[in-house]
């Protein structure tokens, strides 16, 4: 089970960094990034299933197309700066992580702007 292995590296990396902070806490943030790029690292293998699951399904449909990888780009602008952010503010810097999680939503309303665009011209073809 994957999930124990991150839990278990996870714990250890916690342990390290608290450790390391009694010591010298300019290098607790080394031990977090580590942490956090080896479970990144473990997740990445299920993250390419489901995307090629999702290439699979994409194969398969016919209607919507133009939206579906508008969908999947917002899904990793989504994870990217929720992951960006919660780095950010494990590293004590609360105003960083605001900003690139203000910056993650200003860019999905821009990717998700050709589906309004789409929506509203459906509303349209029907009120006439």
């Amino acid at each position: 089970m994957d999930i124990i292995k991150i839990a278990l590296i996870a714990l250890v990396g916690v342990i390290c960094a608290q450790v390391i902070k009694g010591f010298k806490p300019e290098f607790a943030i080394y031990v977090v990034l580590a942490t956090v790029i080896i479970i990144f690292t473990l997740a990445l293998e299920k993250l390419m299933a489901v995307f090629s699951f999702l290439e699979s399904i994409y194969g398969n449909i016919t209607y919507g197309k133009t939206f579906f990888p508008i969908i999947i780009k917002v899904l990793v602008v989504a994870y990217i700066a929720d992951f960006t952010s919660q780095l950010c503010k494990d590293s004590g810097e609360g105003a960083i992580a605001g900003k690139v999680e203000l910056a993650g939503k200003i860019i999905i309303f821009y990717l998700a702007i050709p589906i309004l665009i789409a929506i509203l011209q459906l509303i349209n073809s029907i009120l006439k």
